[in-house]
C-alpha cells in the first residue's frame, strides 16, 4: 500500500488559508458594506474604493516585534473620494484606516511582542432549523409525552426569531425580550395579504387557531366547573359564544339547534364577544370569560403593525391618534429587526442554507430576511407538525460552521468601520467642510483590534511548550466563546461524539473537566472549506476497485450522508481491487457489511479519524480510550531536550510535526547535501532559480 504519510496535508494551512482569505475577499466585503457614506442632505459622499486596497511594509519584522514588544502589523491604504455636491468639487486621496496585524508563517500573530493564536470556533450555521420538544404531560395517562414543534431562524448578526406551535395548536412567532406575537399579524406586517396566505399554504385555517375557532366545535356541552384546563375553556366560550349569537340558552348541543349556521365569519368574532358580555350569566361563567384573553383579528398589514406595536409596548387603550403613530412605529420596528442589513445579517451561508431547505431562488445578496422565507418556513413547519418532513439534528456536521480566524477578523473590522462611519457622519454635521484628511482616524479600527487580541476570549497566547502544542493550539475547535454554548449549561449532546465526527474532529483529544467535549481537535487530514464547513478526503471505489490515481475527494458532512464508505485498513490487491466477501463499512451512521460493489468510498488512511497528537500515541487500537485521551494531552506538555533524540517507538508523523511547526530548518528545494557545519548546510540543486 502507499505510505500516507506523504499524503498528510500542512498542518498550518488551515490558519494560513483562513488569513489568506481574509486578505483577498474578507477585508473587501467589509469595506464594501460600509459604501458610500452621505450625510443627511445627501450631498456630500465619501466613497472607498476597495479593491484597489494596500498594505504597506512592516515597521518591524517579526523577530524585532518580539524584540521590543511591538506588533506585527502593516498600516491598510484604501484610496478614497470625497464628492460635494454644493460646490461640485471632487478630492481624491489615500487614506490610512488603521494597522492590521499580519500572521506569520507559522500561522499566528505577534502582538505587543507576544505570540497569540486565533482558536477556531464551531457554532451552528445560520439557516431555518426545525427542532421537536417532548413534553411529559401526566404519567397516569396512557399518551405521556405531548410533542411541541418550533423553526427558528438563526443569523449571523441579529435578532433570531422562532416560529411555534403551542400546545393549544396555536402558531406564534416569538422573539428574545419581547411578548410572543401570532403568527397571522407577523405574517400581515412582513407585507403579505390574507389572500396570499389563504392562497398558499395548505392548511391555512390552523393560522386563524390564535382567535375563537369555533368552525370545528365538538359535539357536547361543556361545564367550565368541571374542566380546569385551559382548552377545555375555549371548548365551552366557543359554545357559549354561538348559542349568544343564535339566543339560545339552554344546554343543547350545538348540532341540536334549529338555527345552527356552521359558517360563521371570523371578522364576527367581536360582535360575538360583545353579546356574550352583555348576556346575564353566573359568575362562574363571567370569571371564565375574563380569564381567557382573546387576540384581535387583522385582516391587513397596517392593522396588523398597529397590534404588534401596542402589544410590545403593552399599550391597552387605542385612540385614533394612537393607531397612525403606532402603524409608523410597528413598520420601524419590523424593518429595524429583519430587513435592515446593518442590524440583520444572515450572511451567504445563511442564504444559500434557506434557499436550499425552502427551494427558493432568491439572489445571495439578498442577506436579511424576506415575507416569502417567513411564509414557506410556516408551511414547512406545519408539514413537519403533520411528519411529512423531519426535524434537524443540531450536533450533524452539516448544521455547524467553524469560524476561523479570517471570519472572526472580519467580524472585528466590521466593527472598527462601523464606528469610523459614526465619526464620518458627526463630523458632516459641521457647517464648513472640512478637509479630507481630517475625517479620518485610524483610532476607530486599531481600537476594535487592540480590543479583540487583548479581551477576546478566542485570540489566546501561544502554548509554547513543544512543537506538538503549537500544532494543537493552532487546530485547536471550541464551542465556546461569543456566539456560542456556556460551559455551565452545555448538556452531554452537545459534549457527546456524533457519527459524522468520523475524519473531522477527533474522538480522543478533549481536555478533562468542565471544558470535555466543547474543545476539541482536528483531524490529521481534515480541512476547512470557504463555507466553513469541515471535510475529510476519500477514495472513490468504482466496481470494487479503489480509483487511487484519481486522486483525494473531500467529502462533507451532507456530501457523506448516503456514501456507503470502507475503512483504511482493508488489503487490496495488486490491482488495487478489495477484497471479495463482505466488507465492514460505514452506512447511514451504522456500522454493516455489504459486498465490494456496493462501495462507494474508501478512507484514505487509519489515522485518518484522529487528531495529530493522538497519531503519535504507539498501538493506540490497544489502548483504552480514557488512557489514549491522557496521553494525547499529555504529549504537549513535555519539555524538549538541548539535543533532541528520535523517538523509540514512533509512528511516522513526528518528522512532519517538526517540520511543519516551524522548529526545524526547512530548505526551499531538495538535493543532496553536499556541506555540513555549525554554521551552514549546502544543499546541492539541479534547479537553478533557488
Amino acid at each position: 500500500m502507499t505510505i500516507e504519510k506523504y499524503f498528510i496535508p500542512d498542518f498550518m494551512d488551515l490558519q494560513r488559508e483562513s488569513f489568506q482569505r481574509f486578505l483577498e475577499k474578507g477585508l473587501i466585503e467589509e469595506l464594501n458594506k460600509r459604501n458610500p457614506i452621505t450625510n443627511s442632505e445627501k450631498d456630500l459622499e465619501i466613497l472607498f474604493y476597495p479593491e484597489y486596497y494596500k498594505l504597506c511594509p512592516p515597521r518591524w519584522n517579526s523577530l524585532d516585534a518580539i524584540m521590543f514588544s511591538k506588533t506585527y502589523s502593516c498600516g491598510l491604504y484604501v484610496p478614497t473620494q470625497i464628492t460635494n455636491r454644493k460646490t461640485k468639487q471632487i478630492i481624491f486621496k489615500w487614506v490610512k484606516l488603521g494597522d492590521i496585524p499580519l500572521m506569520s508563517k507559522r500561522g499566528h500573530f505577534i502582538v505587543n511582542g507576544a505570540a497569540r493564536v486565533i482558536i477556531n470556533q464551531i457554532v451552528r450555521g445560520p439557516g431555518l432549523y426545525f427542532s421537536e420538544i417532548q413534553y411529559n404531560v401526566d404519567s397516569l395517562k396512557k399518551k405521556p409525552f405531548f410533542r411541541r414543534y418550533a423553526a427558528e431562524f438563526i443569523s449571523m448578526r441579529g435578532t433570531w426569531l422562532r416560529l411555534s406551535i403551542d400546545k393549544e395548536k396555536m402558531l406564534w412567532a416569538e422573539l428574545k425580550k419581547t411578548p410572543k406575537i401570532p403568527l397571522i399579524w407577523f405574517l400581515l406586517a412582513m407585507g403579505l395579504n390574507e389572500k396570499i396566505l389563504f392562497q398558499s399554504l395548505t392548511q391555512p385555517k390552523r393560522l386563524l387557531a390564535n382567535y375563537l375557532d369555533y368552525l370545528s366545535i365538538e359535539n357536547f356541552f361543556v361545564n367550565p366547573k368541571s374542566q380546569n384546563d385551559p382548552l377545555s375553556k375555549r371548548v365551552f366560550l366557543r359554545e357559549l359564544l354561538l348559542k349568544t349569537k343564535l339566543k339560545s340558552y339552554t344546554k343543547k348541543t350545538l348540532l341540536e339547534t334549529l338555527n345552527f349556521k356552521p359558517s360563521v365569519l371570523v371578522s364576527d368574532i367581536y360582535a360575538d364577544m360583545e353579546d356574550s358580555n352583555e348576556t346575564k350569566m353566573g359568575s362562574q361563567d363571567n370569571s371564565d370569560l375574563e380569564k381567557e384573553k382573546m387576540e384581535e383579528y387583522a385582516n391587513s398589514s397596517s392593522q396588523a403593525l398597529e397590534l404588534i406595536y401596542s402589544k410590545i409596548t403593552n399599550t391597552k387603550k387605542m385612540t385614533q391618534l394612537n393607531k397612525k403613530v403606532f402603524v409608523k412605529q410597528g413598520q420601524k420596528w419590523i424593518f429595524k429587526k429583519f430587513m435592515n442589513s446593518r442590524t440583520y445579517d444572515l450572511g451567504l451561508h445563511g442564504r444559500l442554507s434557506l434557499n436550499k431547505k425552502l427551494s427558493l431562488s432568491l439572489p445571495l445578496s439578498q442577506r436579511t430576511l424576506t415575507m416569502y422565507d417567513v411564509l414557506l418556513a410556516t408551511e414547512h413547519l406545519l408539514r413537519v407538525e403533520q411528519g411529512l418532513l423531519g426535524t434537524d439534528d443540531i450536533d450533524n456536521l452539516k448544521n455547524r460552521r467553524v469560524r476561523t480566524s479570517s471570519d472572526l477578523l472580519q467580524m472585528q473590522i466590521g466593527i472598527g468601520l462601523l464606528r469610523l462611519e459614526k465619526t464620518i457622519r458627526s463630523k458632516f454635521s459641521i457647517k464648513q467642510v472640512p478637509k479630507l484628511h481630517s475625517f479620518f482616524s485610524t483610532k476607530p479600527l486599531n481600537g476594535a483590534l487592540k480590543e479583540f487580541f487583548g479581551t477576546n476570549p478566542l485570540s489566546q497566547f501561544m502554548d509554547m511548550i513543544n512543537p506538538l502544542a503549537e500544532i494543537t493550539h493552532k487546530r485547536r475547535l471550541t464551542t465556546l466563546g461569543p456566539g456560542g454554548v456556556s460551559r455551565d449549561t452545555a448538556t452531554m449532546d452537545i459534549r457527546g461524539i456524533h457519527p459524522t465526527h468520523y475524519g473531522r474532529i477527533c474522538p480522543v483529544e478533549t481536555p478533562e473537566g468542565k471544558n470535555a467535549g466543547l474543545v476539541n481537535a482536528l483531524t490529521t487530514f481534515a480541512r476547512v472549506n470557504p463555507e466553513g464547513l469541515i471535510e475529510t478526503p476519500y477514495y472513490k471505489v468504482y466496481k470494487g476497485q479503489v480509483q487511487k490515481q484519481a486522486g483525494f475527494f473531500y467529502l462533507s458532512a451532507e456530501n457523506e450522508e448516503k456514501s456507503v464508505i470502507a475503512a483504511g485498513d482493508l488489503n487490496l490487491s495488486k490491482t488495487d481491487f478489495l477484497p471479495k466477501g463482505l466488507l465492514p463499512v460505514r452506512k447511514f451512521d451504522e456500522f454493516t457489511k455489504v459486498p465490494r460493489k456496493e462501495v462507494h468510498f474508501m478512507a484514505v488512511s487509519t489515522i485518518q479519524m484522529i487528531s495529530v497528537a493522538t497519531s503519535l500515541v504507539p498501538f493506540l487500537e490497544h489502548d483504552d480510550a480514557n488512557r489514549a485521551l491522557m496521553g494525547a494531552n499529555m504529549q504537549r506538555q513535555a519539555v524538549p531536550l538541548i539535543r533532541s533524540e528520535q523517538a523509540i517507538v514512533g509512528t511516522g508523523v513526528e518528522p512532519r510535526i517538526a517540520s511543519d511547526s516551524g522548529h526545524v530548518i526547512v530548505a526551499k528545494s531538495g538535493g543532496l547535501v553536499g556541506y555540513v557545519s555549525g554554521q551552514k548546510i549546502k544543499i546541492y540543486t539541479f534547479l537553478s532559480k533557488y
